[in-house]
C-alpha cells in the first residue's frame, strides 16, 4: 500500500473552489431538498469524496462477499481509492477514485450508486458537510454545488445527521479529530530521513490493521493509541 500511496500522493486539494460551494449552517436551521434521482452529486468529485477509516472499514466488508480481490481494506485501497497529501508533513486521507470524462465516482452506475448500503459518510450526509471546528465541537455546511436539489420540504440540520450517522461514526470521529492535531504536530517534528517509516506506520494504523471480522471501533481506538506511540517515539529519537 506505501508503493501505491506514493505513485498517487498528490498536493493538497482545490479547497478555494471546494469552499465557494460551501454555505454555513446551524444544527438549528432548516434546507429545502429534494433527491432527483439523477445522479449529479456523483459527477465531477474527483478529489472530493474523503474516505474514512471507517468508511473503508465498511467497505471492506461489503465488497469482499461481492468481489473475490477484495480481502482486506488494503484491497479496497488499491482498487478504488486514491491519496491524497494534505500536508507536507506526510498528513493524509484517501479519496475515492473518479472515471471517465465526468469524473464519475467510481461506483456510480447507470445514475445509481452501487455501494448505497455502505457509502462514505460524506455521501451519507450530503448535502450537508460536518466536520471539526478547532473547538472540540463541530460545524455544518450546506453544499450548493446542485442547486436543482433544493425544490423540496423543509429539512433540519441536526435530524437529517443524527437519521444518516450512528453511534459507531460519532465513536470514530471522537477518536479521529480528537488525535488529529498531535498527529500533524508529530509528522511536522520527525526528520525527513524518517518519514518513510513514519508514513508507514500512519497507513499500517490508519487503513491496515484491521481484522474485518472484528467490531471496529476498539480496533480503531487500540490503533490511534500505537500509531500516536510510535511517532513519538521517532520523533525524539536522536
Amino acid at each position: 500500500m506505501l508503493r501505491t500511496a506514493q505513485h498517487g500522493i498528490k498536493k493538497g486539494i482545490k479547497m478555494k473552489e471546494f469552499l465557494m460551494k460551501m454555505v454555513p449552517v446551524e444544527a438549528s436551521d432548516h434546507f429545502p431538498f429534494r433527491c432527483k434521482m439523477c445522479g449529479a452529486c456523483c459527477r465531477h468529485v474527483k478529489e472530493s469524496i474523503p474516505l474514512e477509516s471507517l468508511d473503508v472499514f465498511r467497505l471492506a466488508r461489503y465488497l469482499r462477499g461481492k468481489d473475490k480481490r477484495i480481502k482486506s481494506m488494503d484491497d479496497v485501497l488499491e482498487l478504488y481509492a486514491e491519496p491524497v497529501l494534505l500536508h507536507e508533513s506526510g498528513y493524509m486521507i484517501f479519496m475515492l477514485k473518479t472515471v471517465g470524462p465526468e469524473d464519475d465516482c467510481i461506483f456510480l452506475k447507470d445514475s445509481r450508486c452501487t455501494i448505497h448500503e455502505v457509502n462514505p459518510r460524506a455521501c451519507r450526509t450530503y448535502p450537508i458537510s460536518v466536520g471539526p471546528d478547532g473547538h472540540g465541537g463541530q460545524e455544518q455546511y450546506l453544499s450548493m454545488e446542485q442547486p436543482h436539489h433544493f425544490d423540496g420540504p423543509q429539512m433540519s440540520v441536526k435530524k437529517w445527521i443524527q437519521k444518516r450517522c450512528t453511534q459507531e461514526d460519532y465513536d470514530f470521529w471522537e477518536t479521529d479529530v480528537g488525535s488529529a492535531r498531535e498527529l500533524a504536530v508529530l509528522l511536522e517534528k520527525i526528520p525527513k530521513d524518517r518519514l518513510k517509516q513514519a508514513l508507514l506506520f500512519f497507513l499500517r494504523y490508519k487503513y491496515s490493521d484491521f481484522d474485518l471480522d472484528k467490531p471496529f471501533t476498539e480496533q480503531f481506538r487500540s490503533n490511534n493509541q500505537s500509531l500516536l506511540a510510535a511517532l513519538r517515539k521517532l520523533a525524539q529519537e536522536e
